[in-house]
């Protein structure tokens, strides 16, 4: 597989009329995750972006830029074809280095799972780019709204469910993020305690009873098919979940900004939003 993949991009390099661009020249960036979108931008090369995944959505400028494949499927030929100086990816795009490697596009892989992988890819990506005096102040910025956020503990005493997955239109298939998870992390940052902490996995699917036993204070769902003038109504109709305390008194919270579905480096502002969602 990996192989046919390296086959398939450096055919499409081979394609490719434009010459490749010359060492020194601008930065020609495409990412392959919201995360690495919102990592350059933060390092204020938005600018050099030249296509992005199907999923980035910030900053707003990135929406008429190329799109080159989705987080599990990116489009080799696509991305190729871009001539890109740098591409962005996360440490699940093993075939995706390997094919970009053996077609002579440079690679840099940057774990997102938890803030301490947002502060480590700052680091790393703001020395790739000639950027170190930017990664710095983004990092100190990270670690002044961690500081903050553990003083004002505006979540303690809450106990939080965090439904990261559902079926449209209903409860069918839920899917809940646990412990060592990114959001599980923003909830805890808030003093908050998440009442799937200590499951067996980061991501457990979740039945009606499980949610009863768990009684959650609020019930936080940023799942996609999550609509807020909706979510409400589909969690009362479910007559089960009736004596839930997040249900009962109305603490559903519907969360759509791009910070919450993956690790960012913008946590000021996702602690903003979830305090306000966890507050009176």
């Amino acid at each position: 597989m990996r192989i046919a993949l390296a086959v398939m991009a450096t055919l499409a390099l081979a394609a490719c009329d434009k010459p490749a661009p010359k060492p020194g020249g601008a930065a020609r960036i495409v990412t392959l995750t919201p995360s690495a979108t919102e990592l350059v931008a933060a390092l204020g090369a938005a600018d050099a972006l030249v296509g992005v995944d199907e999923y980035s959505t910030y900053p707003p400028a990135v929406a008429a830029l190329p799109k080159v494949g989705s987080f599990v499927a990116p489009n080799f030929e696509a991305i190729v074809a871009l001539r890109p100086t740098l591409v962005v990816a996360d440490d699940i795009h093993d075939d995706a280095a390997a094919a970009l490697t053996s077609a002579g596009v440079p690679v840099v892989r940057l774990p997102m799972h938890a803030l301490p992988d947002v502060e480590g890819a700052l680091t790393t990506l703001g020395e790739r780019l000639g950027r170190p005096a930017e990664a710095a102040a983004r990092r100190a910025e990270i670690a002044a709204a961690k500081a903050a956020a553990g003083k004002r503990r505006v979540g303690h005493g809450h106990a939080v469910l965090i439904v990261i997955d559902r079926a449209p239109g209903g409860l069918d298939g839920m899917i809940a993020a646990a412990t060592g998870t990114w959001l599980d992390e923003l909830v805890a940052m808030t003093g908050a305690g998440n009442v799937l902490a200590g499951a067996a996995t980061r991501y457990p699917k979740l039945s009606a009873e499980e949610i009863v036993r768990a009684a959650p204070d609020t019930i936080l769902d940023v799942s996609y098919a999550a609509d807020p003038a909706t979510a409400a109504r589909e969690w009362a109709a479910r007559p089960e979940l009736a004596s839930v305390p997040a249900i009962a008194q109305g603490r559903v919270r519907v969360l759509k900004a791009p910070y919450f579905l993956a690790p960012s480096p913008r946590l000021a502002a996702a602690l903003t939003e979830l305090e306000a969602a966890l507050g009176p």
